[in-house]
């Protein structure tokens, strides 16, 4: 038996569709709207890390950010501040010479969004990101290779939440 579909209820099928997705928090992450005050910042970075440093420049650039001197920047201008990022391993696994195997790497800072005279007016905002890293038993060289290369992605994707996270910022 087939059922002829009208153009009614193939409508009422597709605004079923569309609510269930939207119901379950799925979102389109696409250009982060940054506030218009945050367009020209100074950036202030303990972050510790080069590669966290070198993302976060490319995520807020690609956000619309530009980001100057402090020779150069007004009463008006914001400055970003990033605190330290904290490394934590908790061990997950180990095979069967009790050797650990598996890890679970957690990468952790805090931000402010600073006045010139230092008042924060934004933070402290935390942002954070984990991965799981396997192949933790393997040979010592390899094993760095693998940790470094995970480590980079995993400040990409702390560069990228802290832009995500400006978009919300309430100036």
């Amino acid at each position: 038996m087939i059922v002829a579909l009208t153009q009614t209820t193939r409508l009422v099928l597709l605004a079923l569709l569309t609510m269930s997705i939207v119901a379950c928090g799925f979102h389109l992450r696409g250009q982060v709207d940054i506030p218009a005050k945050l367009k020209v910042l100074t950036l202030t970075s303990n972050s510790g890390s080069e590669a966290f440093d070198r993302s976060l420049r490319i995520a807020l650039t690609r956000a619309g950010v530009k980001i100057i001197n402090e020779a150069d920047a007004t009463i008006e201008t914001y400055n970003l501040k990033i605190n330290p990022i904290t490394s934590a391993d908790t061990e997950l696994a180990r095979n069967a010479s009790n050797d650990i195997s598996q890890i679970q790497r957690r990468l952790t800072s805090h931000y402010f969004i600073r006045q010139t005279d230092g008042r924060a007016i934004y933070g402290p905002r935390t942002i954070s990101t984990t991965k799981i890293l396997t192949n933790q038993d393997a040979e010592e060289s390899a094993k760095l290779s693998y940790n470094q290369d995970q480590t980079e992605s995993m400040n990409e994707e702390l560069a990228n939440q802290l832009t995500y996270d400006l978009g919300y910022a309430p100036l």
